[in-house]
Formats: structure tokens, C-alpha cells, sequence
């Protein structure tokens, strides 16, 4: 195909959005320049540049409309507490759902670093260039990445409208037809089957894709359904495999570490996330993974270095996660570090006042507030804020994460001030939030300072286990109204999401043994708690800010 039957393609490709938007990221004002030109010589309107990928950030997130080409240099110079690369730029993008499927990302690198931006071509990465660039080599480049946007034109159209699972059907067609951008349809299409959770469907384009050509991203997609299944070990020997075939791919590490963790190995868990963020050092949500997780094994020291770290790169990013620097704040209690704890709080007051509607903000300025008061050694804020933090442990926007700032804040205040409410909380927060082996080992850990706290909540999760078998021993004598009776009771007396979701799932298998009214009944209890005291049903938890 000509170059000039691939422009009207492309012009076709963008005839709704009226014209190319590109921007140009690469610290040297002469290649920044030199790009810039060719991509005007080539019909691009609207050029931008930005010097680095901080400035590159802003320019993202507040554009009118999304860029259709990004084009970035790989490495740049550590400036002051800025550290990204164009890779950590890539991957923040695609993390917070930043970068629009329709956007061409093209990375430009030097033969030192080519096997990090190999590795990026398997996560969104659309194309790269060795320098030194030549035009021609930029120019095949570009019309490249522009056929393929001509080809996908309906399916960008379907994303755009939201319609995802005609989107998905329509890469699995251009896939099972075995058109020219089939390996891209199958990125594409299943990607958007995993966000709409239809796993099987994602899982056949994986499979087809492997039976066709080795992919390492699809052997981490099958990684991925086999811990959305509750797989974690077959998921844990698919990622070793692919690791010891892969060593630099980053994003397999987040899922390892996320499969070790179900696995209840949180030490290898931390090596495996170490090794993500030593990787891609800049990345602001594998600092704050790796440092959250840090914080709960007792490891304050390297929690406050890279909880540290991610605040720094990431105080002006949707990645950054405001649960992450309250567990800052909450190192530096240990760490003695009480101007740390005082930015990490001063961050937290600025966001609440950016979000005033907030409950998740309000709740985790509290608990830096609590944090800080620690660090001063003003014990008795400290309890007050306490206090009204355990005053709302059975709201539903409370949630496991405040359940653990209550511990870790609770067992650093607890030996200086007396908490005559202390085991009521503790006893509260197992019976609401043990809801699994390794939420019940985190909220442990969360407690471990203080062995007595860590003792009692073990015990209570213990026993809000044995009521649950207690009621359904009652199936056994075919029981069904005093298993569902009870099931109902203790999921309304405890909060629990898993009791909850067992009391649903009984009655739907053994609902029928009931009278047609009291079933009916009993449904809408459960449904009232489920809809909003579980992961599945809450609306009224906000995850992100």
C-alpha cells in the first residue's frame, strides 16, 4: 500500500474528530523540534511538545480532547524528586485508565535500553524507534500506526459509545479472519472482555492467540482469568514460567505478587513487587503497592522510602492513591519522621478540600490526622480521633482499608493512653471484615505490634467462622428455614460480605424448600445487605478520587 492510499485511510480514520492531535515528549529542544516538523510535514495540525514526562502528565489530563499520537523518548534525567520515564508514563496511563485505546503511543529509545522498550511492546505499546531517527524511518513508522487506526475506525467508534462487547465481538471477527492486524484485534478484544468480565470469551481469544504465535501478553491474560476464578496456584506456576522466559516484563510481576498474596506468601510477595518497581522505578502504584505491603510486615524503614517516593512523583497524578499516603503517614510513626507525616497530611487536607463530598477522603484525612497526632506525641487527639473513626465501623462506605488504619493506628496509640473501647473495635472490625484467608492475615499483621490485639482479633474471626458452620450443619437434617434463619441473622449482626454472600447463595440453591413468603422475605434482607456491604453490590465505596 502506497503512502498516499495510506493517508486518505487515515484521513478516513479521523473524519469525525476533524484532525490529528500529536504531542512530543523527548528533553532535547532539537529533536522535540525536528519531530514536531515532520509530523506537521506530514498533515498534523496540532503538535504539541513537553519536556518531560511530569509536564507530558498534566498536558494528558487536562487536553480538550485525547491525543491521537504521543510520541516520547524513553530515558530521561533524574530532576530533582522526578525520576519517570517514558515507560513509567505508559504504564501510569494505562493504570488509571488515562490513555485512550484509539491513542498510538510510539516510544523512542537507544540501543542500551531497547530490551526495556521490547518488553513495553507487550503492555500498549504501540511502535518504537532506535535513535538516531531518520524521517524515513519516523514516516514508515507513523503510517504504519495511522493504517492501523484506519482499520479499527468502528471498533474505536463502538469504545467511544460504550458499546464494549460489540467492540470486543468486532476484534475477534478481524482476529478468526485473520486480517493484518490480527495480533492487535486480539489485544484489543480481549482486553475489553476481561473488563467486562466475561472471562470465558477472553479466555478463547487468549488461547487462539497461543495456538497461533507465542504471545506473552496472552499467557499473562490466562494468568490473570485463572486468579479472577480462584486459581491462585495454577496462576502462580503460569507466571514463573513466563518470567523465567521474560524477566523484564513488569506487569507480570503485579500479577505474580497479587497471586502470592492470595497464596498467603506476603514475603515473596514484597521480592516480586521489589523486583516490579526496580524495574519501573518511577511507577507510582507499584511504589505504593510495595510500600503499603512494606508497612504491614513491619518494615517501616522501606514503607517510608517508597510510600516517600511515590508521593513525590506522584502528587499531581490520578494514579496516586490516597490510601497510600495515609500508610505513609503511619511509617512515619514508627520511623520518628514527623515532617514526612506533616506533607503526607498536608496532602491529605489539600484533597479534601478538592473533594469536600468525599467520604473515602474525609475517612482517610482522619486517619492521617490520627497518624500525626501520633508523631507529635499528642496522645490524647490521637484517642479522639480514634474514636471517631471506630464510630463508623458499621457504615457502608467503611471499608477494609479503614479497617486496617484503625488496627495500625490503635496498637501505636494503645500503649500511651488508655482505649476503653479498644476490644469492641477490634472484636468489630473481625466480624465485619475477616473475610478470607488473606484479609484475615492482613488485618493480623495490621494488629501484630501489639500480640494481645492480634490474639483477640484471630479469635473473633474464629468464631464468626464456626457460627457460619454452625447454621449450615442445619442442611444436614434438611433444616433449610433454620440454615437460611441463621445465615440471615448473623450476616445482619455482622456485616460480613462472605456471610453475605453464603446467606444468598444458600437461598438460591435451597430457597425453593421454603414457603413461597418467607423465602421471599428472607431475599430481601439479604438483598439489602448486599447491595451495599459488598464488593460485588456496593455503589457507596469510592475507590478512587
Amino acid at each position: 500500500m502506497t503512502n498516499q492510499h495510506l493517508l486518505v485511510s487515515a484521513r478516513a480514520a479521523v473524519a469525525d474528530a476533524g484532525r490529528l492531535r500529536a504531542l512530543v515528549i523527548d528533553e532535547s529542544d532539537l529533536t522535540r523540534s525536528v519531530l514536531a516538523g515532520i509530523l506537521r510535514q506530514l498533515g498534523l495540525p496540532m503538535v504539541a511538545s513537553a519536556r518531560r514526562p511530569e509536564e507530558a502528565r498534566r498536558m494528558i489530563r487536562s487536553a480538550p480532547q485525547p491525543y491521537d499520537l504521543i510520541v516520547s523518548d524513553f530515558h530521561f534525567r533524574q530532576q530533582g524528586g522526578d525520576a519517570m520515564t517514558g515507560q513509567d508514563l505508559l504504564d501510569e496511563l494505562r493504570q488509571a485508565r488515562g490513555l485512550p485505546m484509539q491513542t498510538a503511543f510510539i516510544m523512542v529509545t537507544d540501543e542500551a535500553r531497547y530490551q526495556h522498550v521490547a518488553d513495553a511492546l507487550e503492555g500498549a505499546l504501540d511502535d518504537y524507534l532506535l535513535k538516531p531517527i531518520t524521517a524515513g524511518q519516523f514516516e514508515d513508522r507513523f503510517w504504519l500506526v495511522m493504517e492501523r487506526k484506519a482499520a479499527f475506525r468502528e471498533v474505536f467508534r463502538a469504545i467511544e459509545a460504550g458499546e464494549y462487547e460489540k467492540a470486543a465481538q468486532q476484534c475477534e471477527v478481524m482476529f478468526a479472519e485473520g486480517q493484518k492486524f490480527r495480533i492487535y484485534a486480539a489485544r484489543i478484544g480481549s482486553e475489553l472482555y476481561l473488563r467486562l468480565n466475561q472471562l470465558d470469551a477472553a479466555k478463547r481469544m487468549f488461547e487462539a492467540l497461543l495456538a497461533h504465535k507465542a504471545v506473552p501478553w496472552a499467557r499473562l491474560g490466562l494468568a490473570r482469568i485463572e486468579l479472577s476464578t480462584a486459581d491462585s496456584a495454577t496462576a502462580c506456576r503460569t507466571l514463573e514460567t513466563l518470567l523465567v522466559e521474560n524477566p523484564g516484563y513488569a506487569d507480570a510481576y503485579d500479577v505474580y505478587g497479587r497471586a502470592l498474596l492470595e497464596e498467603m506468601k506476603l514475603e515473596a510477595a514484597v521480592e516480586v513487587f521489589a523486583k516490579a518497581v526496580q524495574i519501573t522505578p518511577g511507577n507510582i502504584t507499584r511504589l505504593q503497592k510495595l510500600g503499603s505491603l512494606e508497612l504491614f510486615l513491619g518494615r517501616p524503614e522501606a514503607a517510608v522510602q517508597h510510600l516517600g517516593a511515590a508521593l513525590t512523583l506522584g502528587g499531581q497524578s490520578r494514579t496516586l492513591d490516597y490510601q497510600g499516603v495515609v500508610a505513609l503517614a503511619i511509617a512515619c510513626v514508627d520511623r520518628e519522621a514527623l515532617e514526612t507525616c506533616e506533607r503526607a497530611g498536608r496532602f491529605l487536607e489539600e484533597a479534601a478540600g478538592r473533594h469536600p463530598d468525599s467520604q473515602r477522603v474525609r475517612r482517610l484525612r482522619l486517619s492521617s490526622e490520627v497518624a500525626l497526632a501520633l508523631a507529635r506525641r499528642r496522645f490524647d487527639a490521637a484517642r479522639a480521633g480514634l474514636v471517631a473513626m471506630a464510630a463508623e465501623l458499621n457504615e457502608p462506605e467503611f471499608s477494609f482499608e479503614m479497617a486496617g488504619n484503625l488496627l495500625q493506628l490503635l496498637v501505636r496509640c494503645a500503649p500511651h493512653c488508655p482505649l476503653p473501647d479498644c476490644n469492641i473495635w477490634v472484636r468489630r472490625v473481625a466480624e465485619r471484615f475477616c473475610i478470607s484467608r488473606p484479609r484475615t492475615r492482613l488485618l493480623e499483621l495490621a494488629a501484630a505490634p501489639m500480640p494481645p490485639i492480634e490474639d483477640m482479633l484471630r479469635e473473633a474471626a474464629g468464631k464468626i467462622n464456626e457460627a457460619s458452620r454452625e447454621a449450615m450443619t442445619h442442611l444436614v437434617s434438611k433444616q433449610h428455614g433454620r440454615t437460611l434463619q441463621a445465615l440471615v441473622e448473623l450476616a445482619e449482626r455482622s456485616l460480613n460480605a462472605r456471610i453475605i454472600n453464603l446467606a444468598r447463595a444458600t437461598l438460591e440453591h435451597h430457597g425453593h424448600h421454603l414457603a413461597a413468603e418467607d423465602a421471599s422475605r428472607l431475599g430481601r434482607r439479604i438483598e439489602a445487605l448486599h447491595e451495599v456491604y459488598t464488593d460485588a453490590g456496593r455503589r457507596l465505596v469510592e475507590r478512587r478520587s
